[in-house]
């Protein structure tokens, strides 16, 4: 029997700062059922909050810039094909403003790396989307 290799990557999404929380977790539970459903596995999720936005972002349905939004971040492992469809997904979920994919690792045992934590705890993301400058 063949061993399945699968890739890591990370998505952020961003929700418009409208969204509640009914939404933002019927959104999550979306993304998490096409990740299971495509062969894949969440690793980790993080709810950021509510960051200001680097650039003001025209909002196809209200008509309005938008300058804050509700940042989402997943960690997972899937086959190649599950992003195509995430990101297809992603494009169409109204409350979605804005999402980015990126691939970690190419080419990996899903059941060997589920086995070792995610490292990134140490990430220091500052409120507000500010940096945190040392003194």
């Amino acid at each position: 029997m063949a061993v399945e290799r699968q890739r890591e990557y990370e998505t952020v999404y961003i929700l418009r700062p409208s969204a509640g929380d009914e939404i933002a977790q019927k959104t999550r539970d979306r993304v998490e059922g096409i990740i299971t459903n495509g062969g894949g596995h969440v690793l980790r999720f993080d709810n950021w909050g509510s960051r200001k936005l680097a650039y003001e972002i025209q909002d196809r349905t209200d008509n309005v810039h938008v300058e804050r939004g509700t940042y989402q971040y997943y960690r997972f492992i899937a086959p190649n094909d599950l992003v195509a469809e995430l990101e297809r997904n992603l494009r169409i979920i109204d409350p979605v403003l804005k999402y980015l994919t990126v691939k970690l690792e190419a080419d990996l045992i899903a059941e060997d790396r589920m086995k070792v934590p995610t490292e990134i705890d140490d990430i220091d993301v500052a409120p507000d989307g500010e940096s945190e400058e040392e003194e």
